[in-house]
């Protein structure tokens, strides 16, 4: 790189950069204005870069000039004070100057017009404390850069690594923009100051101001100043050749010291730190006079306006309130930028504060900033890249960008973009690149916070497993310590008593317990056989169930009818009152009938176990098979023939012809030949089975069809609504009479 000669120090020559209109001189021709007290002055929480301040005052707390009313919420954050003296009046949210257009928190100030101070603390000789009292000061401030990245400068005054160059920036190297050149030339023995507490505090060993070759009224001013602070302080104004971006922070070391700060590295890095004029006059208000930031030069420019200038204007004044002092000329205002052309953005309202970080107001005709051409497809013409002050590749960054690939956008650095516009202020394509990387910037970060969060997750999961596995292998350690402490015991037991028995198992000793309670209770207990219930004990029993089951389920239906008002109330006490009746009855028959039957024994046999006595054993255990076999195809027959009756299949009769031949099958099986009979035997066992009739036979089926007719009715009944009950109840009736009156019939037929 080649090295250009100035006559007090050497200077680089910028990588790429452009050389866009200036239009600095229209704000240049008026000293800084001071704009009247506003009635209102809007403050939001986030004027700096990290966490946004936390309010300390209520609405309608009374605050004084330079009070603090918001506090910093963390390390990366930056206090707020009062402006002005007078009443909070709100805490809501209000329009802030951000692309985005977006609304944020602020503390709403209607100022009284007495502008009274706070008690202030300055600092007399700050060479008598030491840098982090002096560090702790400028925190308390609420000091950010005033450069326009807005971050807290308390930070930059602790770096990690010792510092030998402090530089400060007065390059304002932004078109339009002349707060910092107005401020060197009014104010340049308070930046001079600014510059000696900035050394003391960092213990650099030398100082440079680096000032563009356009502003040689600040240059003048400043080398005068230097010449009356001769105090043996090395602060060096260094001048270079107008350029843009000249004022980026790297960039700016790169052309006075030659060096690069590497990616992903800060100027701490290499032993330099740089900052803003404005922001070393701030530091030297806040230690020698002990105010905080309260108020910053802004510049006023564009067409629009009849006076442009540069004020010294309260933070929270509103951009409407500032353009009323320049004599805006509203018919001709088009577009109002907060910053410079190339890096700041438009407003489409005029509501919108001025904050830590506006050094610059302009209100555009449509003349001077006409509307963007359409963007056209890239030509790859490479202008871009030789624009570029930080040596990326704005096309590539470009492509990776609009196909959203941020792998590769981060293996480009894209983060080393310092949007400058440099690569969109030269591509003859008007191609919005700077819009691109910023949208790519935004994503990225939204992407690593959504990874920092999974990963934290994944951090507390697994600290959560190895906590339980902690206590897990804690309590098994636990447990086996036990253990051994009792086998030690009982070890020492036995070696004491050796002629003692050994302990009993307690699960053996209750099992043979309930072996021995067992055996007590004697063969009879284990052998006794339960009274068996008849025929009509069983079907008494089932339909006693069926009756009370039915039963409950109309009486909640009646109670939640009650509680309803319904009108189907008296309908379900009538069946539920006709149910009871039922159940009622059952309980009497089923009371009143023959008592348990007790099991057949060995010194009763029917006539059949007689029977079965005239035939070998192999015969007897292969009838007695079949007979099984034939009872349950009986049994399954005879309930297909059931539900075929009820639901009225077509195949009733095969079903009933089916009955029939199991029915008799299982008679030739029982039919065995007569053994002899003993006079002891009881008189039913002399009695022969007689075949059924015919009549019997059609009549047993009827029967069955009655019955199962019956449990339809009962089964929709239980299913029907209140308007079918009545019906249903009637026909239910009917079936039952009729069933009555098939079991009658049967059971005279079977008495002759």
């Amino acid at each position: 790189m080649n090295l250009i000669a100035s006559s007090e120090r050497k200077i680089w020559p910028l990588i790429g950069g452009v050389h866009p209109e200036q239009n600095k001189f229209q704000s240049t021709g008026r000293p800084i204005g001071n704009p009247a007290l506003p009635k209102t002055l809007v403050l939001p929480l986030s004027q700096h870069a990290g966490a946004p301040a936390e309010p300390i005052v209520s609405v309608g707390e009374k605050v004084r000039k330079g009070q603090r009313i918001a506090k910093a919420s963390g390390f990366v954050s930056a206090a707020l004070h009062a402006p002005s003296s007078g009443i909070i009046s709100a805490i809501e949210n209000r329009p802030i100057p951000h692309a985005s257009g977006f609304s944020d928190l602020c503390i709403i100030l209607e100022t009284d017009g007495e502008d009274r101070w706070c008690e202030l603390t300055p600092i007399a000789d700050y060479r008598q404390l030491p840098p982090e009292v002096l560090v702790e000061k400028v925190r308390d401030a609420g000091i950010s850069g005033l450069g326009g990245a807005g971050f807290p400068t308390a930070i930059k005054l602790v770096p990690n690594s010792p510092i030998n160059t402090l530089i400060l920036n007065g390059t304002e190297c932004e078109p339009y923009i002349t707060a910092d050149d107005m401020l060197m030339r009014e104010k340049a023995e308070a930046v001079i100051q600014g510059a000696e507490i900035l050394q003391y505090m960092l213990g650099a060993q030398e100082c440079l101001i680096g000032i563009e070759d356009n502003k040689p009224e600040a240059i003048s001013a400043m080398r005068a100043a230097m010449r009356e602070a001769a105090n043996g302080t090395k602060i060096d104004i260094v001048v270079f050749p107008t350029i843009y971006p000249s004022g980026g922070e790297k960039q700016l070391i790169q052309i006075l010291t030659g060096q690069e700060v590497p990616s992903g590295k800060l100027p701490a890095d290499l032993g330099m730190v740089v900052q803003n004029v404005g922001t070393a006059v701030a530091i030297k208000e806040a230690i020698l006079e002990g105010k905080p930031l309260i108020s910053r030069i802004t510049t006023l420019t564009g067409d629009a306006l009849q006076e442009p200038q540069n004020v010294e204007v309260l933070i929270g004044t509103l951009a409407e309130d500032l353009l009323h002092h320049a004599v805006l000329q509203a018919s001709e205002l088009s577009t109002l930028v907060f910053g410079g052309p190339m890096m700041g953005f438009s407003v489409d309202r005029l509501d919108i504060p001025v904050i830590k970080t506006s050094n610059c107001l302009i209100a555009g005709t449509l003349k001077e900033f006409p509307d963007a051409p359409d963007a056209q497809a890239c030509i790859r013409c490479g202008l871009c890249a030789e624009a570029c002050p930080s040596s990326l590749l704005p096309q590539q960054l470009y492509w990776y960008a609009k196909a959203e690939n941020h792998e590769q956008l981060m293996h480009h650095n894209l983060f080393d973009c310092i949007e400058c516009g440099a690569c969109s202020y030269v591509c003859p394509s008007a191609i919005p690149l700077v819009q691109y990387y910023r949208a790519s910037k935004g994503a990225i970060r939204t992407q690593e916070a959504k990874h920092a969060k999974s990963e934290r997750s994944k951090e507390r999961y697994e600290s959560r497993l190895a906590r339980l596995e902690q206590e897990k292998a804690g309590k098994e350690a636990k447990r086996k310590a036990n253990a051994e402490r009792a086998a030690r015991l009982k070890a020492a037991k036995a070696a004491e008593n050796p002629g003692s028995p050994a302990e009993e198992d307690p699960i053996q000793a209750a099992i043979a317990r309930a072996k021995a309670r067992k055996a007590a209770a004697g063969p009879s207990a284990a052998t006794a056989e339960k009274p068996t219930l008849s025929t009509k004990q069983k079907e008494l029993k089932i339909q006693l169930s069926m009756a009370k089951a039915q039963a409950k389920k109309t009486e909640r239906a009646l109670t939640s009818a009650e509680a309803s008002g319904s009108e189907s109330i008296e309908q379900l006490k009538s069946n539920l009152n006709m149910l009871n009746e039922q159940v009622t009855k059952l309980q009497k028959e089923f009371d009143q009938s023959a008592q348990p039957v007790p099991a057949a024994s060995a010194s009763t046999d029917t006539p059949v176990k007689k029977a079965n006595s005239a035939l070998s054993d192999d015969d007897e255990k292969k009838r007695k098979v079949e007979m099984a076999m034939a009872k349950a195809a009986l049994k399954k027959a005879e309930r297909a023939l059931a539900k075929a009756i009820e639901s009225n299949n077509e195949n009733t009769e095969s079903l009933k012809q089916s009955v029939e031949e199991c029915r008799e099958k299982l008679k030739s099986l029982e039919a065995v030949p007569e053994p002899p009979v003993k006079e002891t035997a009881s008189p039913s066992a002399k009695k022969a089975r007689a075949p059924l009739s015919d009549e019997t036979k059609k009549l047993k089926i009827e029967v069955a069809m009655a019955n199962a007719a019956v449990k339809k009715l009962q089964r929709a009944i239980s299913n029907a609504g209140d308007n079918d009950i009545e019906a249903l109840n009637q026909q239910l009736a009917e079936a039952e009479q009729k069933a009555a009156e098939m079991k009658q019939a049967l059971e005279a037929t079977s008495d002759k």
